[in-house]
């Protein structure tokens, strides 16, 4: 067991040998806070908001901020001191993925702290979240935790921070209290939620119960503030150039959650030797041309995200062609009726003609993004798919095969998820046998095209995904079953909690739904707007 316990310590170790930026500092006299990120440090450190989060509290003298990741297996102690959870004074989760949730309450059970926020008391630290999936929808977590931060980090944090070192020492209830009077802060026991005989939300209690997504207004966007070879970008420093997109597509939430702002990065990144410029409205950057322009002339690489076919300069291309040998683009759908329903209105022929340009200026390789399961797809639909496919490989060969190269094309196949505050919050899912012989029909097609690979998100952790991003508290009960490590087909057979009435039910236009207490989002008379005017 020993030998056990030092082999584990040596892997902490290698980690924190290996960043550079990490935050060291002494505890005495300071607010101990722990952030935790509920998956791999792999994933949590390539995620922007771990940074944000940890610099935010950190530029507080008043603070020292540590943190946590889970992988099953290793101890849940703090990376920076080896620590544990209740040794801290507050304990914030960041949520950006559903399925992580499980993980949330086996950090909480493991970590011997009640998983109900119901049964904690006296020394128990302050279990809080935020992130994007608590904006959106917070309830089938809500249950689990003591307060909810609805807004960004920059905005919301210093001022939740100020009103908890101000009443350090109070009783645990009188702090919750006073933390819930701010605007931003959502206290779930403070919200009692009614059900129909339909088991569809009939009211909240007290009927007028609201919290106020609070937005950051500054002007620099958030760069990571730790470099590590153990995350997705290996060394690289990351930095915002986007927040937002302004194309608003019906199926994303990041477009329709956030304004869209962009970062002049080239002025904030030093002399650092790569970066990875993200975002998820990259392509309408007014000035990432002449950002890639001004970093490439300090020898400084560069790397991007997925980028919108339509819209995306080709001098950027251009620009990345030495240093990128593979380009991704979210195309989602292969017919121009469900690409317009879903706010990328390309014609074929405007698909084609792009990426014959872009095939003129290298042979990139392609990895292209689909999406299955659409409101209103039919089988030709899902036919057209490596028919458009095929037709840009021709396009691949005509501009390669004069210069003996020829790139390849990954086609990932998502099964569609509808997600709060959305145009698609009202529509269902489609069934899991419906898209899985859609995938296999895909599979097979894609089988007889040569040099184009064929890769699928899971159609039961994506059906999964979508019960967890539209439920209600009722669903925590799922959760908590998967943290115990009950399957997800037994959960589905026995669970009390019809899994089917959260992914596979289309919403009356006037339903309630769990997340309507919400405000500071787009409203959802505008939300329904966007969607019939695509339809």
């Amino acid at each position: 067991m020993a030998q056990k316990r030092t082999g584990r310590e040596g892997e902490r170790r290698d980690l924190l040998s290996g960043e550079k930026g990490t935050i060291r500092k002494k505890w005495g006299g300071r607010t101990p806070v722990l952030v935790v990120f509920p998956n791999s440090y792999h994933v949590g450190m390539s995620n922007l908001a771990t940074h944000i989060l940890y610099k935010t509290l950190n530029d507080r003298d008043d603070v020292v901020c540590e943190r946590l990741f889970y992988e099953e297996g290793r101890p849940l102690l703090s990376l920076e001191s080896s620590r544990s959870l209740s040794s801290f004074e507050i304990v914030l989760f960041t949520l950006s993925f559903e399925l992580d949730y499980p993980n949330v309450l086996r950090i909480l059970e493991g970590s011997s702290v009640p998983v109900f926020a119901r049964d904690r008391s006296g020394d128990t630290p302050l279990i809080a979240a935020g992130g994007i999936c608590v904006i959106s929808n917070p309830e089938p977590v809500a249950p689990f935790f003591d307060l909810m931060v609805m807004g960004d980090i920059e905005a919301t944090i210093p001022s939740f921070m100020e009103r908890f070192t101000s009443g350090r020492g109070s009783r645990r209830d009188d702090l919750i209290g006073d933390l819930t009077a701010l605007p931003f802060v959502y206290n779930p026991a403070a919200l009692s939620v009614r059900y129909g005989e339909g088991g569809q939300v009939d009211g909240f209690e007290p009927a007028d119960f609201a919290v106020t997504v609070e937005r950051y207004r500054g002007e620099a966007l958030g760069m990571s503030v730790v470099t590590s070879p153990n995350t997705e970008f290996a060394d690289m420093v990351l930095a915002e150039g986007t927040r937002g997109c302004p194309s608003r597509c019906s199926f994303c939430l990041l477009g329709n959650l956030y304004g869209f702002r962009s970062e002049d990065v080239d002025l904030t990144v030093g002399e650092a030797k790569d970066v990875g410029i993200i975002g998820g409205g990259m392509s309408f950057h007014p000035r990432i041309v002449e950002i890639v322009e001004s970093l490439n002339s300090r020898g400084i690489g560069v790397h991007l995200p997925s980028l919108r076919l339509d819209e995306v300069p080709l001098r950027l291309i251009e620009l990345i062609k030495d240093t990128v040998k593979t380009l991704t683009f979210g195309v989602e759908a292969a017919t121009e009726h469900l690409r317009r329903i879903l706010g990328k209105p390309m014609t074929d022929e405007e698909v084609i003609s792009r990426i014959d340009a872009i095939m003129a200026l290298k042979s990139f390789n392609l990895k292209l993004y689909f999406m299955i399961g659409l409101p209103g797809e039919t089988a030709d639909d899902i036919d057209r798919i490596p028919e458009l496919v095929k037709r840009i490989r021709h396009t691949m060969i005509k501009q390669g095969g004069p210069r003996g190269a020829l790139g390849n094309i990954t086609v990932h196949a998502s099964p569609f998820v509808p997600k709060p505050a959305t145009p698609f919050e009202w529509i269902p899912m489609a069934g899991m046998e419906e898209m899985k012989q859609k995938i296999s029909r895909l599979r097979r097609a894609f089988g007889k095209i040569d040099n184009t690979y064929f890769t699928h998100d899971s159609v039961k952790f994506s059906f999964l995904q979508a019960a967890l991003s539209r439920g209600d508290r009722r669903v925590s009960e799922t959760v908590l079953r998967l943290a115990r490590g009950q399957s997800f087909t037994r959960i589905h057979r026995e669970s009390p909690v019809n899994l089917n009435f959260y992914a596979l039910r289309e919403r009356f236009r006037d339903e309630i739904f769990p997340w309507d207490f919400i405000r500071g989002t787009t409203t959802k008379e505008t939300l329904w707007k966007r969607g019939k005017e695509r339809a």
